[in-house]
């Protein structure tokens, strides 16, 4: 802070007066001023140089003590302004007794007080409710094992240095009740004295009414979710019936005296009605792992014979395809637990989605094992030379009925139900899928599942 203009003139005044009444004492004396005149004149001017310095310190004692109270005003003033602009939340400080020494503008909107009315006053007591004070009043006198009442339900915890933070009712001035979200902190001085504790109170009534929207949102969506999947499990097997009866009819013709043409036309109608069935399948099985009502067989089985009997079902598809289909499989692996027909179900599929998406070159089927003690890892790749996926399409891929886009549903068929069933089913192992693809060039998919010895 700039010193004021007078100070110095001040200060020269106070220490040049003693200087010029020392000069005029010791300059050249008559020979007639007596032998004492001397020791005078050195007290004289010791004094007042005393007194001018004592002026002098009082003076800026005194300029200190008004610099330090501009500065507390300022401060408080400050301190009125954050705590009056800080409408969204009630603070109300007290001293040790309860009594009520701060109530800022959030705390006079929200219980229609004004300020005035409750300093000095009330305590916190007034605006509680008494049947909840008196229940908490309970638990602490319980808790702590000594008589807990009045204010020291609010105090008690933060007086011991513990948080205390829990809902209450206010109640307004007009009557009316609200939630709030109380925070109680005890305020020490420096020493660790206690003199007062802070009060943070947060209307909760827009949260409250929030969270019940919210919850009623996702009742709502939980609630179509669960018959959108009983829809589609009903309307499944009631499409699946007249679909096997038309199955078994195909078949009986195929059995029959037919002409190559009578024999196309049927076996065409056959493969239609299998492919529509394995659709329904796969939505009835979404529909139950949606519901959570999918559940998994636990029997012991080879992961070489499971992979060699998926490769026999699709190398000869592959190989009329001009493609070539490789294994590489561990030389030996033992018998695991699991789900041997959901495994099936997954690796199947995988290799149908690479003979589909596959025009050229070659279909790669492997196993790797890696031993975990009492659980094996296994991880199956499926890896093809086909047409690829962009990144945009990676990000969709496990989303049911998604495919890359319109052009290859057209071209390669199929309903994207496949991969999005896969995952789940995966999951529900307790297994993962990842792909790794590139444009044009080609696709991998990983499946990985921990399962225990058998």
């Amino acid at each position: 802070m700039a010193a004021r203009p007078g100070h110095f003139w001040i200060s020269l005044a106070a220490l040049g007066a003693p200087a010029l009444i020392a000069w005029q004492l010791l300059r050249p004396a008559p020979a007639a001023r007596p032998a004492w005149w001397l020791g005078s004149a050195l007290v004289v001017i010791l004094l007042l140089w005393v007194a001018a310095l004592s002026f002098l310190l009082v003076r800026r004692r005194m300029e200190l003590q008004s610099r330090l109270a501009e500065e507390r005003d300022s401060q408080q003033r400050l301190l009125k302004a954050v705590m009056d602009a800080a409408t969204e939340v009630a603070l109300i400080a007290t001293d040790a007794q309860g009594v009520i020494q701060l109530f800022n503008a959030g705390a006079e909107q929200m219980l229609g007080l004004k300020a005035q009315e409750v300093i000095h006053r009330m305590t916190p007591e007034a605006f509680h409710l008494p049947e909840e004070a008196e229940a908490r009043g309970r638990e602490l006198s319980e808790a702590l094992g000594v008589p807990i009442r009045g204010f020291e339900v609010y105090s008690a915890l933060p007086q011991r240095g513990l948080s205390e933070v829990r809902t209450w009712t206010y109640r307004r001035a007009d009557g009316q009740h609200i939630p709030v979200r109380l925070a109680v902190t005890a305020l020490r001085d420096r020493h660790g004295s206690l003199f007062g504790y802070l009060g943070v109170a947060q209307n909760m009534e827009s949260q409250q009414a929030r969270e019940s929207t919210l919850a009623a949102a996702a009742q709502e969506a939980h609630e179509a979710a669960r018959l959108k999947s009983v829809f589609l499990a009903t309307m499944s097997h009631e499409i699946r019936t007249p679909m096997n009866a038309i199955m078994a009819m195909s078949r009986y013709l195929m059995t029959t005296n037919l002409d190559e043409d009578q024999r196309e036309i049927t076996e065409i109608g056959w493969k239609a009605a299998r492919n529509l069935l394995d659709m329904l399948d796969r939505v009835l099985d979404l529909s139950k792992v949606e519901a959570g009502g999918m559940t998994l067989e636990s029997s012991a089985f080879s992961p070489i014979v499971l992979t060699q009997d998926c490769a026999s079902l699709w190398k000869a598809d592959a190989t009329g395809k001009g493609l070539a289909f490789l294994m590489a499989l561990p030389a030996e692996v033992p018998a695991v637990v699991g789900d041997p027909l959901r495994l099936r179900q997954v690796i199947n599929n995988l290799l149908g989605n690479a003979l589909k998406f596959t025009a050229q070159g070659s279909i790669t089927l492997r196993l790797q094992v890696e031993d975990e003690g009492p659980f094996l890892h296994l991880r199956w790749a499926v890896e093809d030379t086909g047409i690829g996926m962009s990144p945009a399409v990676l990000q969709r891929l496990f989303r049911p009925f998604t495919q890359a886009d319109v052009g290859i549903t057209r071209q390669y068929g199929g309903s994207g139900l496949g991969l999005a069933l896969s995952h789940e089913l995966l999951r529900l192992m307790g297994g993962s899928i990842q792909v790794e693809s590139t444009q044009d060039k080609g696709t991998t998919f990983t499946v990985d599942v921990r399962l225990p010895r058998a």
